[in-house]
């Protein structure tokens, strides 16, 4: 039997439950604090083209107006609040004081947002036009079918493959989108995949076609440079990101996007990052209360700097 004299001690290490607690996004936008205003626009300069003047002489001037197009990002706000009653507080310190453990769950939560706006601009519908309620969607040219192949090969479905990874920056650089000239200034490839998706490309080290596993690890395609865990971080020239947020194609459950894009693509735009406050709460018999508001939104600089990837998620 426990002495009357003995105390009671209460256990003040908390661990977080399994979660997404940092932003992996963030760092393949261009991110741009302290917005203001109802809405941002990011303005488009469209190609133009010059005159030849060979033979003339004395002739008009032609003169050009530049097309624009303004692309418009429109923040979401989100708040969270939660509390701590009075007596708690004061037995139980550490799980909220500043650096506490909730503050940590508002910033694991703010940080999932953060991925979650970035995600829907990349994928979703944008808005461009004068008023900024015209739909401007990725083009078809830019999405590559979940059953793609190349030319000669029966199309199947399948996960993500170095062949689509391929036709992808195919597409990018036709389109002016990423080569040359981007590398020159600085631009690089982002790329995001569902951990089925990178399990899928794996599966092709051990694939029973020798030519799979032969075209994964072949200097001539850059063999995936991989973490300390095993886990692909760069291949065929595409920096690549792990995340179970990625869209599923409408209408198809098993069929799930990857994606690939440029570093200049998405605009990732704040009004306002976190911001958390401790109040007191008369109310509530003078509990603590923890309260978080964030304001931000996202969009395409360019629809074409983004390809869509459609990938069977069911593994063989």
């Amino acid at each position: 039997m426990i002495p009357d004299h003995f105390t009671i001690q209460f256990g003040r290490n908390f661990t977080t439950a399994v979660q997404q607690t940092q932003s992996r996004f963030r760092k393949a936008a261009i991110v741009e604090t302290g917005c203001t205003g109802e809405a941002k626009t990011h303005n488009l300069v469209m190609p133009i083209e010059d005159n030849e003047t060979t033979g003339e002489r004395l002739a008009h001037t032609v003169l050009q107006e530049l097309d624009t197009q303004k692309r418009w990002v429109r923040p979401q706000t989100f708040d969270l609040a939660t509390g701590e009653p009075f007596w708690d507080e004061i037995l139980l310190a550490p799980t909220i004081l500043p650096g506490g453990k909730h503050l940590e769950a508002h910033l694991g939560a703010y940080n999932r947002r953060v991925d979650k706006v970035f995600v829907d601009g990349l994928f979703g519908p944008n808005y461009t036009g004068k008023n900024g309620t015209t739909v401007s969607d990725i083009p078809a040219e830019n999405v590559i079918a979940e059953n793609f192949t190349p030319p000669g090969v029966t199309a199947v479905n399948s996960g993500l493959t170095v062949d689509k990874i391929i036709h992808a920056k195919r597409i990018l650089t036709k389109n002016e989108s990423y080569g040359d000239d981007a590398r020159a200034r600085g631009i690089t490839l982002w790329g995001a995949m569902t951990p089925e998706m990178e399990e899928a490309l794996l599966y092709l080290a051990n694939a029973s076609n020798g030519s799979a596993a032969n075209r994964l690890f072949s200097r001539d395609f850059m063999p995936p440079t991989l973490d300390k865990d095993g886990n692909i971080s760069f291949f065929c020239g595409v920096n690549w990101i792990r995340t179970t947020q990625l869209p599923t194609k409408v209408g198809a459950a098993d069929v799930q996007y990857a994606g690939i894009w440029t570093s200049d693509a998405i605009h990732l735009d704040f009004w306002k990052e976190i911001n958390t406050s401790v109040d007191r709460r008369p109310d509530l018999k003078n509990a603590a209360q923890f309260f978080s508001q964030y304001g931000l939104g996202a969009c395409r600089s360019e629809d074409k700097k983004v390809i869509k990837i459609g990938c069977d998620t069911v593994l063989p």
